[in-house]
């Protein structure tokens, strides 16, 4: 067999074995470079996961951090902690002035079908899945004009978004509940704290 390559090799010329050697070579470089570069996409994508999570985590911080210092700085004006959880005169107020039932029922298809997705399976849970959800009602159901009217609001009587969201989660439980029927009362039979 190698006789008949060396055989072979003499005969070409040596133009088209420089040719043919160059072509063997050029193919095992840009084979070797492809392998590399989904080397490096794969560190890309793993690097840009990782980015996004680390996003995720400061989000969340700054959010627990602004709730921590809110509930121990300011107690909060517009919700009664009592259970059920209900609004204040001033929440009540804030409400009214702001029309947030009325924001609450035109996006209430959106809202209603991201708790039905959670699936609750009592008042309680439905409760806190209500108020969990009021921020991100706020930062992605409602309007950049709702948003911008509430905002402006809020600083225009100098509170916190973090006292409106509770409002606007207390509306949802209730029309929640509302729909299904059930008495805001029961939330207290399904309290692990009451039990």
């Amino acid at each position: 067999m190698l006789n008949l390559l060396l055989q072979l090799i003499e005969q070409l010329n040596s133009a088209v074995f420089v040719l043919m050697l160059l072509l063997i070579i050029s193919f095992l470089v840009v084979w070797k470079l492809s392998d590399v570069v989904s080397q490096f996409r794969f560190q890309k994508e793993k690097n840009k996961k990782i980015d996004d999570n680390l996003d995720s985590i400061k989000d969340n911080m700054a959010s627990v951090k602004a709730t921590t210092d809110l509930l121990y700085q300011n107690h909060l004006q517009t919700v009664k902690s009592h259970s059920p959880m209900s609004l204040t005169e001033k929440g009540q107020q804030i409400a009214d002035q702001l029309n947030l039932p009325v924001k609450v029922q035109n996006h209430w298809q959106d809202i209603k079908s991201a708790i039905d997705k959670l699936g609750p399976s009592n008042p309680y849970d439905i409760q806190v899945i209500a108020l969990d959800s009021a921020r991100s009602c706020f930062d992605q159901t409602f309007t950049a004009e709702e948003r911008d009217e509430i905002k402006l609001h809020a600083y225009k009587i100098g509170m916190n978004l973090l006292e409106i969201y509770p409002i606007i989660g207390i509306l949802i439980r209730d029309k929640y509940l509302q729909e299904k029927g059930i008495d805001i009362g029961d939330i207290d039979k399904h309290d692990p704290r009451k039990h």
